[in-house]
């Protein structure tokens, strides 16, 4: 049942691997928003995205109920290392790519922004009237 609620995590967390894989010359150049440094903003959705995929699978699965108890907790922390290794493996592995410790830390920031959006979710879902 975990595995089975963590399959859309998992994917994403392929996605991003893939992604941030992909030789720096390969990736397309956004000019007109370099100001904003939308490599950060990006590195928030994805990070936010895999935390809200965690939190909702561990919360949904119901194999491991201590799961349930430290969802949150787990998901910041996964998704925070997830990151750093992504960075790791950018700066020795992956070709043309080069680790960063603020795209490590906007990783950390964006499961932070998971975890809110989850939140914000299930009040908005509670507070639905059941038609």
């Amino acid at each position: 049942m975990l595995f089975r609620k963590l399959i859309p995590a998992l994917l994403w967390a392929l996605f991003i691997l893939i992604l941030c894989g992909l030789p720096g010359n390969d990736i397309p150049r956004l000019t007109f928003l370099d100001w904003m440094k939308p490599d950060k903003i990006v590195h928030l959705v994805l990070f936010g995205t895999l935390s809200f995929l965690l939190i909702k699978a561990f919360v949904e699965q119901t194999t491991y109920p201590s799961l349930i108890q430290r969802a949150k907790l787990l998901s910041i922390i996964i998704a925070s290392i997830y990151g750093v290794v992504i960075e790791v493996l950018q700066e020795t592995i992956f070709i043309g790519r080069t680790g960063d410790v603020f795209d490590a830390l906007a990783d950390s920031v964006g499961a932070f922004i998971g975890l809110w959006f989850f939140n914000y979710w299930t009040k908005r879902k509670a507070a639905k009237p059941i038609s």
